[in-house]
């Protein structure tokens, strides 16, 4: 039998796989073009952000791309420059979700129970948290959702 682990690695691989195509189908000189709100980078940014902080509970105040700057709880995760800015190479965004991703996948597939259990931060919940497993299922139809976004800004 498969193990819930397993399962979400799988399919956080196959989302992430399926949202770097939609990514590579942007053309280079369109890749930080803003279409319907925010450019494909920005949309690759966001997701590498919220993977850090929703699956592998990194604090790391390097947050410029949760998509909720103007709210205080993201004061404190933002006070030391992003990683890499919207304007970064476009290959050099790519990596970094690739990176990210790869390091969520990994954690994913060796997580212990202990690990899938409790509660997690989770702004979005009217207690700003919610059960671990809920809180990396919503973000993995997060992905989904922007992956949608980006191909629908291809299109405007």
């Amino acid at each position: 039998m498969t193990s819930i682990q397993e399962f979400l690695a799988d399919n956080y691989r196959t989302e992430l796989n399926a949202f770097r195509a939609v990514l590579d189908g942007v053309p280079e000189d369109s890749f930080a073009t803003a279409r319907l709100g925010h450019s494909p980078a920005w949309h690759a940014l966001h997701i590498a952000d919220w993977l850090r902080l929703t699956v592998l509970g990194d604090k790391t105040p390097t947050y410029h791309y949760l998509g909720w700057e103007d709210k205080d709880w993201v004061a404190g995760l933002g006070t030391q420059p992003a990683p890499l800015n919207e304007d970064a190479a476009r290959a050099d965004i790519l990596a970094r979700l690739d990176t990210v991703g790869a390091e969520a996948v990994a954690y994913l597939q060796n997580a212990s129970d202990a690990d899938m259990s409790g509660m997690t931060f989770s702004p979005s919940a009217p207690n700003g948290e919610r059960p671990r497993l809920a809180a990396v299922g919503l973000h993995l139809r997060h992905v989904a959702y922007h992956r949608g976004q980006v191909v629908l800004g291809q299109k405007a």
